[in-house]
């Protein structure tokens, strides 16, 4: 029997945990400790739709890990990235303009916009100008000490700068996330009933065979397009890679997202997943 377990940090099982309605409980304990708060504005949590509005028909359409709307209005955008993004930074201000710019339509007031709040989790050093592993960014002027408005706020956190030592309680879940094997999540399993079940539902899902499929086209198709950013330097190598992953992979994509239809899974973690558009995936459901 494999009693490997699947990382909480992969993309799918990050999706398959924190965006599962059953597991919003996990999610507002997660958001918590990111927050350092014991107040109620996570009690009501509810998960979007996690395109963003785009104002033109031609605009570059994205899609987020996770959004999601708190008790307040208030709306969050969870991004976790395993590896290195060119203009990663650029990105998620582009993410964050079109969740406050898709909140208005014509006629209503700018004083009806709410506030938005990323969080940006990577397996990777990204600000590379600090030791921490926890920053929180905002439209704030330091010398005269003034906020500009609080309708913006990025916080990332840097699971490779993370102590050895446990220093706040964020520092487990970011722990659990890390984890590679069972012993990893045994020892943050003690931390809270929420952990926990974190950790419970996570050797769960290591053992559902659909779930292990779903994180192995994932890590295949990362390395694909690790294959093509680099195909720069071996540009022949590339693109022999590429054509026949591209056979091969559409007809495994479509197999996939069977499956996952199958198991009434979100649109979006399908389309994630697999690849393939929401026109693919309606025909199939059909």
């Amino acid at each position: 029997m494999n009693n490997s377990i699947l990382p909480p940090k992969s993309n799918t099982i990050f999706q398959l945990l924190f965006g599962d309605p059953r597991n919003i409980p996990l999610l507002a304990d997660f958001l918590k400790a990111v927050f350092d708060t014991t107040e109620d504005e996570f009690r009501d949590i509810v998960i979007v739709n996690p395109y963003l509005p785009r104002e033109y028909p031609d605009k570059k359409l994205g899609i987020v890990d996770l959004r999601l709307t708190a008790r307040s209005g208030q709306i969050f955008h969870v991004e976790i990235q395993r590896k290195p993004v060119p203009a990663m930074r650029d990105r998620l201000i582009f993410y964050d303009s079109n969740l406050i710019a898709g909140q208005i339509t014509p006629g209503e007031e700018h004083k009806a916009l709410k506030r938005v709040v990323s969080i940006l989790i990577t397996d990777y050093e990204l600000i590379t100008e600090s030791p921490l592993y926890h920053h929180r960014f905002t439209l704030y002027d330091h010398r005269a000490a003034v906020e500009f408005t609080d309708i913006l706020e990025i916080r990332t956190l840097e699971l490779t700068k993370i102590p050895e030592i446990p220093d706040v309680y964020l520092w487990y879940w970011l722990r659990f996330l890390r984890a590679e094997t069972k012993e990893e999540l045994d020892m943050v399993a003690t931390a809270s009933p929420a952990i926990q079940k974190a950790v419970a539902r996570v050797l769960k899902l290591s053992k559902d065979e659909r779930a292990r499929m779903l994180h192995e086209y994932e890590v295949k198709a990362r390395d694909y397009e690790l294959a093509r950013l680099h195909g720069a330097r071996e540009e022949g190598i590339a693109k022999g890679i590429a054509k026949g992953i591209e056979k091969g992979e559409h007809t495994k994509a479509i197999a996939i997202a069977r499956n996952m239809l199958e198991l009434e899974l979100p649109m979006e973690t399908i389309i994630k997943a697999t690849g393939l558009s929401s026109d693919e995936i309606r025909k199939l459901a059909h």
